[in-house]
């Protein structure tokens, strides 16, 4: 099976990172949460940061060093 050749490029390219004109609003107290977490909402917290602290731990290309840096930071958000 023959490999086609991509198609060209646009013309224009759309420039990123351009202002909008839109405002700026701060949106945090939109998305606060309403209700307290539970305690399936903690465990399920906490299971996401051990698995993390697992991915450090196996992770070839960090340094000893920089595992327990990571793994500390990852402990005190507990």
């Amino acid at each position: 099976m023959p490999i086609n050749s991509p198609p060209e490029p646009p013309v224009t390219m759309e420039q990123l990172g351009t202002p909008s004109g839109a405002p700026i609003v701060d949106m945090r107290d939109v998305f606060e949460r309403k209700t307290p977490q539970t305690e399936e909402d903690r465990a399920r917290t906490q299971d996401f940061i051990n698995g993390k602290i697992e991915m450090i731990r196996r992770d070839p290309y960090m340094t000893d060093a920089e595992k327990a840096k990571a793994i500390a930071d990852l402990q005190a958000r507990r």
